[in-house]
């Protein structure tokens, strides 16, 4: 991939460092754990994308919106018969099964087998498009830590005033980064103190109380 400056414009992706796990005290200041994540990333919507496609063709809006539900639809179709769905210009998608019994093969049956993802590979037009994004750092390695009791007290304050706290709010609330702020709020999830609503491109977090 390419490296440039700091501009931010169309093929520009720009990354942070921080110390994995951050916020769970996995990582030390004498051996750090880094990982790096994208710090300029937003959520394209389904209107978002229509409206592109309207702009770059004579097809309307509304029409986009009618065949992206149609394609949607299909492909939930053709994976839940096993198959797999090749889609040219943008990639494979098909299934992976797990098996939730571990014992010997013949006590195993149906009941075990369930799904365990959808999988998507990208075709190779769109990996080749990957290869000219440019990337640029988006600031300073994000190391700050805050301890889990300021990280709640300032949750609390910030429920006082709003129902509900997306990620990219958390991010800004809790002065962490994006894959800081995903770790933090799958542990409040776990803990029973923030409970999900929402879908993935809209979710959002509110408090459970007790």
């Amino acid at each position: 991939m390419k490296r440039g400056s700091a501009t931010k414009k169309s093929g520009t992706i720009a990354y942070q460092l921080h110390v994995r796990n951050d916020l769970q005290g996995k990582s030390t200041k004498k051996n750090p754990t880094m990982a790096v994540s994208i710090v300029n990333s937003e959520v394209i919507t389904t209107e978002q994308l229509a409206k592109d496609i309207n702009h770059a063709c004579s097809i309307t809006q509304s029409d986009v919106l009618a065949v992206l539900q149609a394609v949607g639809q299909r492909i939930g179709e053709a994976l839940l018969d096993g198959n797999r769905v090749e889609i040219d210009h943008i990639g494979t998608f098909s299934l992976s099964l797990t098996c939730k019994n571990k014992r010997k093969e013949d006590h195993i049956t149906s009941k075990d087998i369930e799904v365990s993802r959808i999988v998507f590979s990208p075709c190779a037009e769109l990996q080749h498009t990957m290869r000219g994004a440019v990337i640029v750092s988006g600031g300073p390695t994000g190391t700050k830590q805050l301890t889990d009791a300021v990280i709640e007290k300032r949750l609390a304050e910030f429920f006082t005033t709003h129902q509900s706290i997306q990620r990219s709010e958390f991010e800004r609330v809790c002065e962490c980064s994006r894959y800081a702020a995903l770790a933090k709020l799958k542990a409040l999830v776990k803990a029973g103190k923030l409970a999900v609503i929402g879908k993935q491109n809209t979710r959002a977090y509110i408090p459970v109380r007790e």
